[in-house]
């Protein structure tokens, strides 16, 4: 299968998810990606392993689900860059190499020799991606971060969670992975006008950013009007009422709303005829902008049939409607397979099992098989071997440390 970026070839020089993450993306849409690790330490997601999170007995304790989840299709070495031997050796896969992609505090590179102004001397059609905390000026450039700082600084903290909470962060590493994204997307942007312009291109991608412009929607309200809106809860800062989270006999579904149009369906299923037509809760502005009083009666009704019950009707409907899941059901999920959102993977200590996938297919191509994710320095020989190292020379430079 020929994907869209076979014969791109990437420098990864990063860690833990920014960086990783963006590298994955290409990887998946065919580049070959050498990932650059620290001789001593690898990427520090190799050291999450599931026994971190789950004890000592939980299944599978000394795999790093971290590390999969970041570096699966890639290549790596292993190497020490206060070497001078291995600066070399990331400078020499410059010269041929399409991408440097890395996610080190800015600064960090420069003062190795591996800057963009010293890269591009050597390449001068490199794309060289920057992802950043904060981005590439102001006085918060060299302060460092991580995702939870991005959450809180863009905004998104302040806005999550039910009215009496404390600001809450999103379950998951939101600004790291988005923000990995808009790294992967700069770096796209910049191949093409590389094409066209023949000249290397500078990328930087920030997390701070990434959340901002996430945010735009809600950023834009308080701009324009002045006002603050209200905690998200458990629908949105402007949606609430029939959006969000409802319980059932044995779990959750979600609604997105209900318009003119369906709410007499809506009305019939849930047995709420005699609302149809009451202002309070038949005006759309109301009832998803201002329903706390439909979410209440919502609240009451929706306990007395399971969520598989429940969305049987609203579906048939066209209602906006699906089950809330925990990850062990979105496992199960069909769609989530068909579509390469879950790949296989068969793994040497875990067996065969399902890691997560790719949003992106071009032309209908789905893969459904994730490749391995390298050990540290697996690749070195191969890697040298193809920029035109001897083996002696791979010799030396692992006898003088330079490399694993």
């Amino acid at each position: 299968m020929t994907k869209a970026l076979d014969g791109i070839k990437v420098i990864e020089i990063g860690q833990e998810i920014q960086g990783p993450f963006a590298g994955l993306f290409l990887a998946d849409m065919g580049a070959a990606v050498v990932k650059i690790e620290n001789k001593e330490t690898g990427d520090l997601s190799r050291w999450m392993l599931t026994a971190l999170i789950g004890g000592p007995e939980v299944r599978n304790a000394q795999v790093s689900h971290y590390f999969i989840a970041m570096n699966r299709g890639k290549r790596s070495i292993s190497c020490d860059l206060k070497n001078p031997q291995a600066i070399e050796l990331v400078r020499r896969m410059a010269k041929s190499y399409d991408v440097l992609l890395t996610n080190y505090r800015p600064g960090v590179l420069d003062r190795l020799g591996l800057g963009f102004d010293e890269i591009r001397k050597l390449n001068p059609k490199i794309v060289y991606a920057q992802g950043s905390s904060w981005g590439p000026k102001g006085p918060w450039v060299m302060r460092p971060s991580r995702d939870t700082l991005a959450q809180a600084a863009s905004g998104l903290m302040a806005k999550t969670g039910m009215p009496s909470d404390p600001p809450l962060p999103a379950g998951i590493l939101a600004a790291d992975h988005s923000g990995g994204l808009s790294l992967a997307s700069g770096i796209l942007a910049a191949l093409f006008a590389r094409e066209r312009t023949g000249k290397a291109q500078k990328v930087d991608a920030s997390i701070y950013g990434t959340m901002i412009a996430m945010q735009g929607m809600e950023i834009n309200y308080t701009s324009i009007t002045g006002n603050e809106p209200e905690r998200a809860g458990r629908g949105h800062q402007f949606l609430h009422g029939v959006w969000g989270a409802f319980p059932t006999s044995n779990g959750h579904i979600c609604i997105a709303g209900v318009d003119d149009k369906r709410w007499p369906a809506f009305c019939r299923i849930v047995g709420i005829e005699h609302l149809e037509k009451d202002p309070e809760y038949s005006d759309n502005v109301v009832r998803n902008f201002h329903g706390d009083k439909i979410a209440a009666v919502l609240d009451a009704i929706f306990p007395r049939k399971t969520s598989a019950e429940w969305l049987a009707a609203l579906n048939d409907a066209d209602i906006l409607a699906t089950e809330v899941v925990d990850y062990r059901t979105m496992l199960k999920s069909e769609q989530a397979r068909e579509n390469g959102y879950l790949l296989e993977l068969d793994h040497p200590i875990a067996g065969r099992v399902l890691v997560s996938g790719t949003p992106v297919s071009i032309n209908g191509e789905v893969e459904l098989q994730a490749r391995m994710p390298p050990e540290l320095g697996q690749h070195a020989e191969e890697v040298m071997l193809e920029l035109g190292y001897s083996w002696e020379e791979i010799g030396a430079m692992r006898e003088s440390g330079a490399i694993l």
